[in-house]
C-alpha cells in the first residue's frame, strides 16, 4: 500500500541518516575562523548566577568551550521565575535570539515550527549534528527516539541524551540500625509495615513513624493497583496502551488504600502534619530530630540535608512500597533517559549551521567530556579508561559540589550534552548509590510517560481537569485524616465520573496514541 512504501521509505531514510552520522562525527575546531557572537536566551539558574557574577562566560567552562569553539555567546537571561512570561514576549516582539531554551511554545513545538518562528532541524541534523544523532541512535532507551520528535515526526529541538540507564535517585528509606535494634526485618508487605510502624511509635518514642508528603502518600497503594501520586502525576497512568484514571478506572484499589492510610493515621503511624508540614526533599527535621523511621529520601541527601542523622548513626535501607503479599510487582519507577529540558533555533536567524555545530560539539566525545568533566588534568583525570574529578571539584575551598560542576562543567539539567549522569556518584558514598539499586526493582510498566497534548486539547483538558484535581486531593486527604468518612467513598468515585473525567482519558488516550506511532 501507499502508506506502507511510504513508511519504508521514511525507515529507510532514518537508517541512512544514521549511517551518515556515524561517518562524519569529527569535529574540526574552531568551528569558525572569525569570533561570531550567538544571542542564547537561557532561563535562570540562580547557582550559577551566583557563582558566575550574573554571566555565564566567566565560568570555567564557557571560557574554555568559547576557546575551543571560537563562537561566543550573548546570554539573555531573565529574572528568575519570570522565564514563561519572558519566553512569551519574545515571539510577541517577532525578535528572535539565535537559540533559546524552549520554554514552551504556547501551541506546541510543531505549531511553532509552522508558524515559522522556529527551525525545523529534521532536514538538516546528519550533515550538521551527526553527534546528536549518534547519541540518539545508541541510547539505550528505545523510546528515546519517538522522544526527541515532536508528533509529526520533525527534530524541532535538541535535548540532553543520556549516556547510560539512570537509576531511580528518590525512593522510601528505613531506619536500618532501628531495624537491627528492635531485631525487625525490612518491611515489604502491607502487614510488615504496620508492624514496623507501630514499633518506632512505641519504641522510639516517634511522633511520626512514617514521613511522607501528601503529593507521595498515595504511592502506599502502589502495591493494591491505585497509581495516584508521586510518580504518577495526577492519578494518570496506563495498562497496555489503554489510559486509565486512579480511583475512578479501580474503585477498589483506591478504597483499599484509603482504608489502609486511614487506619495509619488513626494509630498516629503518619505524620500529623504530612498534609502541610512535610516537603519532600528539603524538609530533614523530622528525620534528623528522630521522629521518624521510615520517609522519602533523595540519595545524595544523608550527606547533606540529613547529615546531622547519620553524624549520629543512623543507616538508611531502601524499600519499595508495600505489597499485599511478598513477591507482588511494583510498577512505578521513573524512566530517565532523557531530559526534558532543550534548546530550539530560530527560523530566521542567519546563523543556523553555526547554532547546530556548537550544539553537536557537545555531543561529541571531546566536548562531552568537556561538558560532563572539564578540562584533563584539571578537574579530571582518566583512571582504568573513565574520567574521575579531582579534588578541584570534589573538594573545593571555593565552591560545594554542585557549584563547581556548574562552574567547571555544564551545570546539571543544563542543555544540551551527551550526559553522563554517573558523575554525581563523586559526592556520595557507595551505601547511598546502592539504595538506588533497590528503587530500580520497581518496573515501568503502568507509567504514563511523555505524550503531550495539543493546545486546543490542553485547553479542554485544564477546564475539565482543574478544578477535578483540587476535588481529589482535598477529599483524599479527609477520608486520610477522618475528617471524611469511608463510607462516602463511592459517592467520592461517582462524583469524579461526573466531573466528565471520561473526556480526559479520551484526551490523554490521544496524546499518548501520538506518541506510540511516531
Amino acid at each position: 500500500t501507499q502508506e506502507a512504501a511510504e513508511q519504508t521509505t521514511e525507515a529507510g531514510s532514518e537508517t541512512a541518516d544514521a549511517a551518515a552520522a556515524a561517518e562524519a562525527t569529527e569535529v574540526k575546531l574552531p568551528l569558525c575562523e572569525e569570533k561570531t557572537t550567538l544571542k542564547l536566551w537561557m532561563r535562570n539558574d540562580v547557582s550559577l548566577m551566583n557563582i558566575s557574577g550574573g554571566d555565564p562566560n566567566n565560568t570555567a567552562f564557557y571560557k574554555e568551550l568559547e576557546e575551543r569553539t571560537n563562537v561566543h555567546i550573548e546570554w539573555m537571561i531573565p529574572a528568575s521565575g519570570s522565564e514563561q512570561e519572558q519566553f512569551n514576549l519574545l515571539f510577541a516582539s517577532g525578535e528572535l535570539p539565535d537559540m533559546m531554551y524552549n520554554q514552551g511554545y504556547i501551541d506546541g513545538l510543531d505549531a511553532a515550527i509552522d508558524d515559522e518562528y522556529l527551525l525545523d532541524l529534521t532536514p538538516y541534523i546528519a550533515e550538521y549534528m551527526p553527534n546528536y544523532l549518534n547519541a540518539i541512535n545508541n541510547a539505550p532507551n528505545p523510546n528515546l527516539k519517538k522522544l526527541v520528535k515532536t508528533d509529526s515526526g520533525r527534530y524541532g529541538a535538541v535535548y540532553t541524551v543520556f549516556q547510560k540507564d539512570q537509576t531511580p535517585w528518590m525512593g522510601l528509606a528505613v531506619r536500618q540500625d532501628w531495624l537491627d535494634e528492635l531485631g525487625l526485618d525490612v518491611p515489604v508487605t502491607y502487614e510488615d509495615y504496620e508492624n514496623v510502624l507501630k514499633a518506632f511509635k512505641e519504641k522510639k518514642g516517634c511522633s511520626a513513624p512514617l514521613a511522607i508528603p501528601s503529593n507521595e502518600i498515595l504511592s502506599i497503594g502502589y502495591g493494591y493497583g491505585c497509581y495516584g501520586g508521586g510518580l504518577f502525576v495526577d492519578g494518570w497512568y496506563q495498562e497496555d496502551g489503554q489510559v486509565k484514571f486512579y480511583f475512578y478506572s479501580d474503585r477498589e484499589a483506591g478504597r483499599k488504600t484509603l482504608t489502609t492510610l486511614n487506619s495509619w493515621y488513626s494509630q498516629g503511624l503518619i505524620d500529623p502534619d504530612f498534609a502541610t508540614g512535610f516537603s519532600f526533599g528539603t524538609d530533614s527535621v523530622i528525620i534528623n530530630n528522630g521522629n521518624t523511621g521510615l520517609a522519602s529520601i533523595i540519595y545524595t541527601h544523608p550527606t547533606s540535608a540529613l547529615k546531622p542523622a547519620t553524624d549520629a548513626g543512623a543507616k538508611f535501607t531502601a524499600i519499595l512500597p508495600p505489597v499485599q503479599n511478598p513477591g507482588d510487582p511494583i510498577d512505578a519507577r521513573l524512566e530517565s533517559q532523557i531530559n526534558g529540558a532543550s534548546i530550539v533555533i530560530s527560523a530566521d536567524t542567519d546563523k543556523a549551521e553555526l547554532c547546530m555545530k556548537w550544539m553537536d560539539y557537545l555531543f561529541s566525545e571531546e566536548g562531552s567530556l568537556l561538558a560532563n568533566y572539564g578540562i584533563e588534568g584539571e578537574t579530571y583525570e582518566m583512571v582504568d579508561g573513565h574520567p574521575q574529578f579531582t579534588e578541584m571539584v570534589t573538594n573545593s575551598d571555593t565552591y560545594t559540589f554542585d557549584e563547581a560542576m556548574r562552574y567547571y562543567t555544564l551545570g546539571p539539567g543544563t542543555p544540551c550534552t551527551s550526559y553522563d549522569w554517573t558523575r554525581e556518584f563523586a559526592s556520595v558514598p557507595q551505601e547511598l548509590i546502592d539504595l538506588c539499586d533497590t528503587w530500580n526493582q520497581a518496573s515501568m510498566d503502568k507509567m504514563y510517560l511523555y505524550a503531550t497534548m495539543s493546545a486546543e486539547e490542553n485547553q479542554e483538558y485544564s477546564n475539565i481537569f482543574t478544578d477535578l484535581n483540587t476535588y481529589i486531593k482535598e477529599t483524599t486527604i479527609s477520608f486520610i485524616t477522618g475528617e471524611k468518612s469511608l463510607d462516602e467513598y463511592d459517592a467520592f468515585v461517582d462524583t469524579i465520573e461526573q466531573y466528565n473525567i471520561g473526556r480526559c482519558i479520551e484526551l490523554k488516550q490521544a496524546a499518548l496514541d501520538r506518541f506510540n506511532a511516531r
